[in-house]
């Protein structure tokens, strides 16, 4: 993992990265974001699995390619692993590598949070439902970037 990590640049802990109803449960999407002061970037991946949101940097440890070949196609059929399309590597909710030419490795793992959105009220869409839950639990959170994971 470590030679993925020699050009890798984050953007400054506490980045919203989109909110956390974008990413419906048990699905995968990807996001780039920019640094507004040079062309560096941060392809990531989130997965929102039944533990919660996972983060991972969208760069296979085999040759540093893209996992995905169209956007947001990252999982298996099951929806239980994301796969390379490039060599068909398998990797599990911890970002760790079972299958294909990078066994054993990982994915760059990021550090995510879902943070409640400060605004004074929720458009219409996400106003609270009977009971006075919203009908969309994640529809008053962002996903919050805060760095790389220590350890996975």
């Amino acid at each position: 993992m470590s030679h993925l990590l020699n050009d890798l640049w984050l953007p400054p802990s506490g980045t919203i990265i989109c909110p956390a109803n974008a990413v419906d449960p048990e699905k995968t999407r990807g996001f780039v974001i920019s640094d507004p002061h040079s062309t560096k970037y941060l392809d990531l991946i989130i997965w929102h699995t039944p533990d919660g949101f996972r983060g991972f940097v969208n760069r296979c440890p085999h040759l540093g390619l893209p996992l995905e070949t169209f956007p947001d196609r990252f999982l298996n059929a099951l929806g239980d692993e994301l796969v390379c399309s490039a060599h068909g590597a398998r990797f599990d909710a911890t970002g760790h590598c079972l299958a294909g030419p990078c066994a054993g490795e990982a994915l760059v793992p990021l550090e995510l949070d879902a943070r409640p959105r400060s605004r004074a009220e929720p458009p219409a869409s996400e106003t609270p439902a009977i009971g006075g839950r919203p009908v969309d639990a994640d529809a008053d959170k962002d996903i919050v970037l805060i760095g790389l994971l220590a350890h996975s």
